[in-house]
């Protein structure tokens, strides 16, 4: 189970919430604007949504953190200004002007799937954090980095890189469950590094890095899995605090 004795509880106001609850979502990439406009796509997200908020209340906080220098804009639109404070003011009034009842973007009163809305003229916007949103972003987080593990596969190439080479190590061993893969030990090769770029805003001092070469499987059990697994799952991907364990969080 995650830890939950925090050493300092700060609680929130709105506004700090929702720019928090914003940087959060760019942790691991950045996040096209069309997951939050015309509205938030919680489950895409992997996010609750704020309660009581509106579309309105996410720009303001986008155009906070711009301002503080905390993210930025990306645009594949012709004619977009990413970079001045006028410029970004006018790409989320775009999307604040957007509305489910467009037919360019609904079909029976139900969104477009998100690759479709995203092939839409005017769409091709996203955001990412900066140096110092991520760090603003670990002040409330307080994310443990030894828990924390990078995937990838690339066809039938794996990597996983951890400062934890144990974390690895299990990893490896539930593969099948965790990843519909079966690793071939003989393929297994072990690197390590410093100075190294954890994340696209984040280095770390040292890693262990494993590369190898997998296969299709199944999961070993035949049903669901058992609780213990879901709980140790569960506890490894929890490696920082998510908005809404915060104090401040607004209630339902």
């Amino acid at each position: 189970m995650r830890n939950t004795n925090f050493k300092n509880v700060i609680s929130l106001s709105t506004d700090e919430m929702m720019r928090h609850w914003l940087l959060n979502l760019a942790v691991d990439c950045a996040v096209w604007l069309g997951l939050i406009f015309p509205i938030v796509a919680g489950e895409a997200l992997n996010a609750r949504e704020i309660p009581g908020c509106k579309t309105e209340d996410y720009a303001k906080g986008l155009i906070a953190l711009f301002d503080f220098g905390m993210v930025k804009f990306a645009s594949e639109v012709p004619g977009d200004d990413v970079g001045s404070r006028p410029g970004v003011l006018r790409i989320l009034d775009r999307f604040l002007r957007l509305s489910i009842n467009d037919p360019a973007l609904s079909h029976e009163g139900r969104l477009l799937p998100s690759y479709k809305r995203n092939q839409i003229p005017g769409m091709q916007v996203s955001f990412e954090l900066t140096l110092r949103g991520g760090e603003a972003w670990e002040r409330l987080a307080e994310p443990d980095w030894t828990r924390f593990v990078s995937e990838s596969t690339v066809e039938m190439s794996g990597d996983l890189v951890s400062p934890d080479r144990d974390l690895l190590m299990a990893y490896m061993g539930w593969y099948p469950e965790l990843r519909s893969e079966q690793i071939h030990l003989e393929t297994i090769t072990w690197q390590t590094h410093g100075d190294f770029e954890i994340l696209y805003w984040k280095r770390l001092p040292f890693v262990y890095h494993v590369s190898f070469v997998v296969q299709s499987a199944k999961a070993r059990w035949h049903k669901i899995e058992p609780k213990w697994f879901r709980e140790w799952w569960h506890y490894t991907r929890s490696w920082h605090k998510d908005p809404w364990q915060l104090a401040g969080w607004p209630l339902e």
